[in-house]
C-alpha cells in the first residue's frame, strides 16, 4: 500500500510539474497577461493574422496579437488589431506596424519599425499601420503574367520555330541530295587535279621555278638600281627647276617684255594670215578650175592657144 501511494505521488508531481510548465510556455508565447501594455493599428487586410501572432520590434518579439475586430469606415471595411507589448517598451510616435512574412513557410508578424521621433506613444495609442506584400498574390501575378507571356509570345513563337524547322526538314530533303551529288563532283575534280600534281610537280618545273626566282632577284637588283638612279635623277631636276625659278625670278621684266612683243608678233600674223587665207583660198579655186580645164581637154597642155591680147591694136 505505502508503495502505491508513492506512485501516485510521482505520478502527481510529474502531471503537476508538466502543468506548471504549460501555464509558464503560454505565458511566455502571450508575453504575460497584465504585464502588457495595449496598442492598436489598422488594415484593409489581415490574411494570416490570428490572436496570439507574434508581435516584433525590428525582429526582436515584443508581444502578441490581442484581438481582431472588423470596422465600418467610409463605406469600407478595414480590422483594428489590438497588440499587447510587453510593459514598458518605448515606441517612436512615427513608428509603423507592418504586417511581415518573411516566406511562404515562414509564420505572419507583426514588425513594428522603429521611428525617429524623440516622442514616445503612450499605452493605448494607435500605430500607423502598413500593409504587408502578399506574397500569394505576387505569385499569382507573376504567374499570370507568365501565362500572357507563354500564350502571347512563346507558343506562338514555337509554332513559328515548328513550322520553320519543318520547313527546313522539307528543304533538306529536297536539296540534300544534290548538295550531296555536288561535293562528290567536288571531290572527284579535287582528286583529278592532285593526280595532275605529281606531273606539273617535276624536276623541269622545279628547275624554271628556281630560274624564275633567279631572275626575280635579278629584276629586283636592277629596279633597286633603277630606283636610286630615278633618285638622282628627281635631285637633277629639283635643282634645274630651282634654277629655272630663279632665272625666271631674276629676268622677270625680260619675260614680261618677251611676251608681251611675242602677242604683238601673233597678232601681226593674225592679219597677215587672213589675206595669205584668202589667196590660198582663191589660188584653190583656180587650181580646181585649171585641174577641171585639164580633164576635159588634156591636148590644152601641148597645143593650146595663147591667150589673145586683148589689149590695143594698131588699128
Amino acid at each position: 500500500m505505502k508503495r502505491d501511494n508513492i506512485n501516485y505521488l510521482v505520478v502527481g508531481s510529474v502531471v503537476i510539474a508538466a502543468m506548471l510548465l504549460f501555464l509558464y510556455v503560454l505565458y511566455r508565447l502571450t508575453g504575460g497577461v497584465g504585464e502588457n501594455d495595449l496598442y492598436f493599428a489598422d488594415y484593409d487586410n489581415v490574411g494570416g493574422l490570428s490572436e496570439g501572432t507574434p508581435v516584433t520590434y525590428q525582429g526582436y518579439r515584443v508581444g502578441s496579437v490581442s484581438t481582431i475586430a472588423p470596422l465600418r469606415q467610409e463605406g469600407r471595411t478595414r480590422y483594428r488589431v489590438s497588440m499587447l507589448v510587453r510593459d514598458g517598451w518605448k515606441i517612436p510616435a512615427d513608428s509603423v506596424a507592418q504586417i511581415y512574412s518573411e516566406g511562404l513557410l515562414a509564420e505572419t508578424v507583426i514588425n513594428i519599425e522603429e521611428g525617429a521621433s524623440p516622442e514616445y506613444l503612450s499605452p493605448g495609442s494607435e500605430l500607423a499601420g502598413r500593409q504587408g506584400a502578399d506574397i500569394f498574390e505576387a505569385i499569382n501575378t507573376v504567374a499570370g503574367d507568365a501565362s500572357a507571356l507563354i500564350n502571347g509570345s512563346v507558343r506562338p513563337l514555337m509554332e513559328n520555330l515548328d513550322s520553320r524547322v519543318s520547313m527546313l526538314g522539307q528543304r533538306i530533303d529536297t536539296e540534300l541530295p544534290l548538295i550531296l551529288a555536288d561535293i562528290r563532283q567536288l571531290i572527284a575534280t579535287l582528286q583529278e587535279g592532285a593526280d595532275r600534281i605529281p606531273r606539273i610537280l617535276n624536276q623541269a618545273t622545279e628547275d624554271k621555278v628556281h630560274r624564275v626566282v633567279d631572275n626575280a632577284e635579278e629584276i629586283s637588283g636592277n629596279l633597286r638600281s633603277l630606283s636610286e638612279e630615278l633618285l638622282e635623277t628627281r635631285k637633277n631636276l629639283d635643282w634645274l627647276l630651282s634654277q629655272t625659278h630663279h632665272t625666271i625670278a631674276d629676268n622677270r621684266e625680260d619675260f614680261r617684255q618677251s611676251v608681251a612683243t611675242l602677242r604683238r608678233s601673233l597678232e601681226m600674223v593674225s592679219v597677215y594670215l587672213e589675206g595669205i587665207m584668202h589667196n590660198l583660198e582663191s589660188t584653190s579655186r583656180n587650181m580646181n578650175e585649171f585641174s577641171r580645164e585639164i580633164r576635159d581637154n588634156p591636148g590644152l597642155l601641148l597645143g593650146g592657144k595663147s591667150p589673145q591680147d586683148e589689149g590695143k591694136t594698131d588699128e
